[in-house]
């Protein structure tokens, strides 16, 4: 019980009764916060921008019986640009989604959350193509979890993988071309793609700009997220 301050970054939020709304935060030292902005849908509420999706700032809230009350909010970054590209937006509200059925109460993630600071500061002022940050996002994201596909070895037989290879979402990585396999063909550099990028810095994803398979990489490991996260209906034409 008490006050408690903490960077967020604001997941979604629902309206909740005539003048208050129910708003999501991912804290990176507590995780979900589920809280109630009391009286932010007034117009000259304070709290009025700080409750929208992808704003980022220092929240303090106070906690009662396991309930958060919003107090007050100093506004970091609310991704303004994000906001007015239609095909950006999709991106990041997809990223929000993957959030919100991920993060849990009581549960810090500080590396996730940095990476999503992170991911969210490229598609709002980057150039690169969306589509390639969200693939890197998702690599990151996937693996943070703990579910980064098993791509140097054939999960059948185990020898190494140094070539073109099989990509089976429902196994959880790469099958070698030798063991018998329905899974769809994934090239060497995408495979490579899918092994390396989970385990690199975030922004180094930029260096995959122009190489030749990153959309097949992406679009590979689109169908495991999917498998994983159940996100299809909220990113089917992503990667078209």
């Amino acid at each position: 019980m008490g006050l408690i301050v903490t960077p967020a970054l604001v997941v979604r939020r629902a309206d909740y009764s005539d003048y208050d709304r129910m708003v999501t935060l991912f804290s990176p030292d507590i995780g979900r916060i589920d809280a109630i902005a009391r009286g932010c849908r007034r117009p000259k509420s304070p709290l009025v921008n700080a409750v929208e999706p992808f704003t980022s700032g220092e929240f303090q809230l106070y906690e009662r019986r396991e309930r958060y009350t919003l107090e007050q909010c100093q506004i970091s970054e609310d991704y303004y640009a994000l906001r007015t590209d239609y095909e950006k937006l999709c991106h990041g509200v997809y990223w929000l989604k993957l959030l919100d059925a991920a993060i849990l109460p009581n549960t810090p993630a500080p590396a996730l959350f940095i990476t999503t600071l992170r991911a969210l500061a490229h598609l709002n002022w980057g150039e690169l193509p969306p589509e390639l940050v969200t693939m890197a996002f998702e690599m990151h994201f996937m693996a943070l979890n703990g579910f980064a596909p098993r791509m140097d070895a054939c999960l059948r037989c185990g020898r190494p993988i140094d070539g073109d290879a099989r990509f089976d979402p429902a196994q959880g990585g790469a099958v070698c071309l030798h063991c018998p396999s329905n899974a769809a063909k994934i090239t060497n550099g995408a495979r490579r793609i899918l092994m390396k990028l989970p385990r690199t810095k975030f922004d180094k994803f930029q260096l995959l700009d122009g190489h030749p398979d990153w959309p097949e990489a992406a679009r590979h490991f689109r169908s495991y997220v999917n498998l994983k996260m159940h996100m299809e209906k909220f990113a089917p034409a992503l990667y078209q």
